[in-house]
C-alpha cells in the first residue's frame, strides 16, 4: 500500500439470509456470497481492514477479515447497527430475504394432504436504514439485481436509499465466477465493467470506492 493512501474501514455484507419456517425448514434464495468474499480479499489486498458479515454459505472466508456469521436478515440487521458506526464503508452485497414467516413453528411441520398457506412480513431494510444514518464522509455501495429495466431500477435505488455508488447485475450473475456489471454514483455516468472474473471485478468496485472517499 502506498504510503499516502489511507487505511480505511470496510464493512461488507455477504451471501444469502434465511428465514425459519420451523426447525428444519426456511426460505432463502441462490445467493452465493461470491461477490461479497471477493470484495473482503480485494479490500484487504489493498491495505484496508475488512470485517465481513457471511449470512451461511459453503465459501472460505479470507484469513484476515473480523469475520461475523449470521443467518436471517434480523441476525444481520444488528450486527450492520454495531458496525456501520465505526466503518468508513457499507458494502451491501448480501441477498437479503424480503419476507420472514409471519409465525414461526416451534417444531417441526408434519406433511398433510391440504394446502398449505405461509403468511409472510416483509423483512427490515438494512439498506435504506444504513443511507438514514450514515454520517458525514462515510460511504453506502448497494447491489441491485435485475432481471429487466436493469439501469433504470437501479438507478432509481441509488437515489431512493441515499446511496453513493450501485452496482447492478443480472441474474446470471448468481453463483456465477465470471460476471459483467454497471456502476453509478449519483452525479456521474454509468460506467460497465467487462464479462470478467469477481476478482477482476471486485478490484475494480474497491479502487472507485476509494476515489469516493478520498473525495469526502
Amino acid at each position: 500500500m502506498a504510503a499516502s493512501k489511507k487505511k480505511r474501514r470496510i464493512l461488507i455484507t455477504a451471501g444469502g439470509t434465511r428465514e425459519y419456517i420451523d426447525p428444519v425448514r426456511f426460505l432463502s434464495n441462490a445467493g452465493s456470497g461470491q461477490m461479497g468474499y471477493a470484495l473482503a480479499r480485494a479490500a484487504l489486498r489493498a491495505g484496508h481492514r475488512v470485517t465481513l458479515i457471511s449470512a451461511p454459505t459453503t465459501l472460505k472466508p479470507p484469513a484476515q477479515a473480523e469475520l461475523l456469521r449470521v443467518v436471517s436478515c434480523e441476525d444481520m440487521f444488528r450486527a450492520v447497527k454495531k458496525k456501520f458506526p465505526q466503518s468508513d464503508c457499507l458494502i451491501m452485497t448480501a441477498a437479503v430475504s424480503d419476507y420472514t414467516p409471519a409465525k414461526k413453528e416451534k417444531t417441526k411441520m408434519k406433511k398433510g394432504k391440504k394446502i398449505l398457506t405461509l403468511r409472510l412480513k416483509p423483512t427490515p431494510d438494512i439498506l435504506a436504514w444504513a443511507g438514514r444514518h450514515k454520517k458525514k464522509g462515510q460511504i453506502l455501495v448497494g447491489f441491485a439485481l435485475e432481471d429487466k429495466n436493469l439501469k433504470k431500477n437501479a438507478e432509481q435505488k441509488l437515489l431512493k436509499k441515499n446511496l453513493d455508488l450501485i452496482v447492478a447485475n443480472k441474474p446470471d450473475a448468481i453463483g456465477a465466477e465470471q460476471s459483467a456489471v454497471f456502476l453509478k454514483s449519483p452525479s456521474g455516468p454509468w460506467l460497465a465493467l467487462p464479462y470478467q472474473s469477481k476478482r477482476r471485478t471486485a478490484g475494480c468496485i474497491v479502487r472507485m470506492i476509494e476515489k469516493l472517499l478520498a473525495a469526502n
